[in-house]
């Protein structure tokens, strides 16, 4: 793939994941006949992406001020200048802020401008475009404070002196998440744009989305609330030991459920245009619904629709939030007056409850109505299925559950969400009976205290993977060989026979400079290097800490995309795919094999510091979306293997960075099951990745990369993963544990010669510590080894 196409998606991409939230007036898109009076700071120097593993740091960022100059737009010099000027008297290098750990920055001093520039520069312009900045990153949240996800008193003067002198106000929010705006409620701010964190083509595509070359179709995969206290999250995020008491009810399911008014909700988002969404019919096979919907484009410019499905259950014994999105689906481009028809289709037992009690997946007796609309509070009830008795979907087993009682919240005695004419389109709807006796239960396999037999050697000859790939042994058969100081090597993540890894972060690989770091390699057994990159908003080979003039033409030349939020917000299932494929090009070209992304946290709390890397705070998108970047990195068009991998993470409830490396997410095994794992199982199940990241943090007293129940009974037994799980960066987990929990590499290393040592004592299984080997050299060949299936 040529660079440029890479580009031009990155550009695109970032266009369609900007969300419209305000268009009064229709004062957007803007006309070129219009001089624009640009302020605020990120309008000339803005935030490229967040910080940390997921920032590429080495590309030039197309500004918002250059791009509309570009764009022929005309800016009003006196404004231009001003803001220049002052950005030029700042000691601070906004090339490479946040490059430094020592320099990370939530936002930047806002820009002073004396009011006589605005007098004049509103005789001349009647529209102001601001832009605010706020960023976040690894190892730092933000605070519910003024300058982090509140509003700064700098920037509330900046947008009240523009909206007095300006008819006109535009608002570009610049940011890594939701941010509570009361400050400036009282403000005639005509527009606002989420215009998120936008990679390397940021300018250039917030030019395309104002000016209307792109029609605005990104949707919110998050809910913005009015102020931090509306979230049910709010509480011990700056504790160790961290309750999920709200349980299942997770950002819109708690908004509807509880009847809080957000500002934003899930799923919103304006467009230039309007769309009339009709459902033309539903048709239920066996335990498929499917609804099709025609989109009608109403408005007088071309744009995209997304369409969203929801369902309702019916409370038997498990308490139900008000509805959980169960398909969604995004349209082409639609011209005026004309339509597309879309599908909307889904498995009912996906959408099944988990019955701590009993251990299975069930769905209720009972109606469940389908909502369809285009954001979760713009839906009507379409039609319903019936179900006459209880159906055990699957039979799985308690593996989770918190070692201390939550003091989980009820929807008992709560009024959720309605709105005026749902009571009628209940009694109207339309219902399909589910022939419940046609559902097969699905019982979840085990491996459980499974006996695992140790490979021994078959005779004296020098098995290599050289002999694998031409069918004369069996990766168990080079394993066999391994001495136990091999096996501390290869389960170990260290570069090469028998030095561990640097200790600089992002320079803990030899083949390729800022690679995140490599397997073990060996000439002996014909093991060749592989490396693995950061991700999740490119190939990231930038190091930190280093100048920027040391960067390589390679680290250059890769493509900054946007953030995993930005992709999500465009609910495409293909872009998300396009991506993908955008990556492993670029670690072709850069030679790198393994790719550490997608991120598909759920966004439990809006003040998580990675949150702009993560995609949704609801599963299906996460895990859609997850799936679907996977298969693109991992295979190309023609369904072949790219020699790629794609590494999905952090496994799991990574939802908070506050003492991140020891931290305890305290949750029940339903919320876990239907919220916090449900995205990983569809990114497994239909995107296959080659690798899963385990998190830092604890889960329910045990570290994740440690965890048995979780990467042996869930991962691999019920899920059936085959690929390998690994370790995040400097684990604070206990080395010799890893292996019998089915964490196969501890990276970046530093534990080779502990591992050979806990062999040698039996404190580690041999058996285990060969079957871990196995799939990593497992992943070599699919990798290192392009055309080997």
């Amino acid at each position: 793939m040529l660079r440029k196409d890479k580009i031009a998606f990155a550009r695109k991409a970032a266009a369609e994941g900007m969300v419209l939230l305000k268009n009064n007036n229709q004062v957007l898109p803007l006309n070129k006949e219009d001089e624009i009076a640009l302020f605020g700071i990120a309008s000339y120097k803005c935030f490229r992406m967040g910080w940390g593993s997921g920032d590429m740091m080495a590309q030039e960022i197309s500004q918002i001020s250059d791009a509309f100059i570009e764009a022929g737009y005309k800016l009003n010099s006196d404004v231009k200048l001003a803001c220049e000027d002052w950005i030029s008297k700042q000691d601070i290098n906004y090339f490479t802020i946040n490059r430094n750990w020592d320099e990370w920055s939530f936002r930047m001093k806002e820009i002073e401008i004396d009011e006589s520039v605005f007098v004049k520069a509103a005789n001349a312009s009647n529209i102001a475009v601001v832009t605010i900045g706020r960023c976040s990153g690894e190892a730092a949240d933000l605070k519910d404070e003024e300058g982090f996800f509140k509003l700064h008193s700098e920037e509330i003067n900046l947008l009240e002196t523009a909206c007095k002198y300006f008819n006109k106000v535009v608002l570009l929010l610049n940011t890594c998440g939701p941010l509570d705006l009361r400050s400036i409620d009282n403000l005639n701010i005509d527009s606002i744009v989420d215009v998120s964190l936008g990679g390397q083509e940021f300018g250039r595509a917030v030019i395309d989305v104002l000016s209307g070359k792109i029609t605005p179709c990104g949707k919110l995969s998050t809910t913005w609330a009015y102020k931090y206290e509306d979230y049910p999250t709010k509480e011990g995020i700056t504790a160790v030991e961290v309750p999920y008491n709200e349980g299942i009810y997770v950002g819109y399911r708690y908004f509807d459920t509880f009847n809080i008014a957000p500002r934003y909700e899930f799923g919103f988002g304006l467009s230039y245009t309007t769309f009339d969404i009709v459902v033309q019919e539903i048709n239920l096979d066996g335990q498929i619904v499917d609804i099709t919907v025609r989109v009608k484009n109403t408005g007088n410019t071309y744009g995209k629709e997304v369409v969203q499905c929801y369902l309702s259950a019916p409370e038997v014994k498990l308490e139900k939030a008000y509805q959980d999105l169960c398909a969604y689906t995004k349209t082409g481009l639609i011209n005026p007056g004309e339509y597309e028809d879309v599908v909307l289709s889904f498995d009912i037992t996906d959408m099944s409850s988990y019955d701590e009690e009993r251990a299975k997946f069930i769905l209720e007796s009972g109606r469940y109505y389908l909502r369809v609309g285009n954001s979760s509070r713009n839906t009507h009830i379409v039609g319903a299925i019936d179900i006459q008795k209880e159906i055990i979907c699957a039979i799985a087993k308690n593996r989770m559950i918190p070692k201390a009682k939550l003091n989980l919240i009820t929807n008992t005695g709560v009024t959720p969400y309605s709105y005026s004419t749902e009571i009628q389109e209940k009694n109207d709807a339309k219902f399909f009976a589910l022939d419940c006796d046609s559902i097969e239960t699905e019982i979840y396999s085990e491996i459980e205290n499974e006996k695992i037999k140790e490979y021994v050697p078959k005779n004296d000859k020098l098995y290599t993977l050289e002999d694998v790939i031409s069918g004369n042994a069996t990766t168990e058969d080079v394993v066999a060989q391994f001495t136990n100081e091999e096996l501390g090597y290869v389960l170990n993540g260290v570069i090469y026979d028998g030095a561990d890894a640097s200790a600089n972060v992002g320079s803990m690989a030899i083949k390729v400079r800022g690679a995140a770091g490599e397997f073990w390699s060996n000439e002996k057994y014909k093991i060749p290097v592989n490396a693995c990159a950061d991700g999740p908003a490119g190939v990231r080979l930038a190091i930190f800490g280093t100048p920027v003039e040391t960067d390589t033409e390679v680290a250059k030349n890769v493509v900054a995309y946007p953030s995993g939020t930005c992709l999500a917000n465009s609910w495409d299932l293909e872009s998300a795919r396009k991506f993908g494929e955008c990556v492993a090009s670029d670690l072709e070209y850069s030679n790198i094999e393994g790719w550490l992304a997608p991120g598909i946290n759920i966004q439990r709390n809006p003040l998580n510091g990675r949150n702009f890397e993560y995609l949704s705070e609801d599963p299906l998108i996460a895990g859609k979306i997850g799936a679907y970047v996977t298969i693109g990195v991992q295979y190309d068009m023609n369904a072949e293997p790219t020699g790629r991998y794609a590494t999905v993470k952090h496994f799991a409830c990574n939802n908070i960075e506050y003492e991140r490396g020891i931290s305890d997410s305290q949750v029940s095994e339903r919320a876990l099951r239907e919220i916090y794992l449900k995205g990983f199982k569809i990114a497994v199940e239909e995107g296959n990745p080659g690798a899963i990241m385990t998190a830092y943090n604890k889960i329910n007293g045990e570290f994740s990369s440690t965890n048995y129940d979780l990467l042996m009974g869930i991962l691999r037994g019920e899920w059936g993963f085959g690929g390998i799980v690994m370790t995040d960066w400097n684990t604070c987990a206990d080395a010799t544990r890893h292996t019998h929990a089915g964490n196969d590499l501890i990276m970046p290393g530093r534990f080779a010669k502990s591992i050979k040592e806990a062999i040698d004592s039996g404190k580690i299984s041999k058996a285990d510590a060969q079957l871990c080997a196995t799939r990593i050299l497992n992943l070599v060949l699919k990798t290192s080894f392009k055309f080997t299936k």
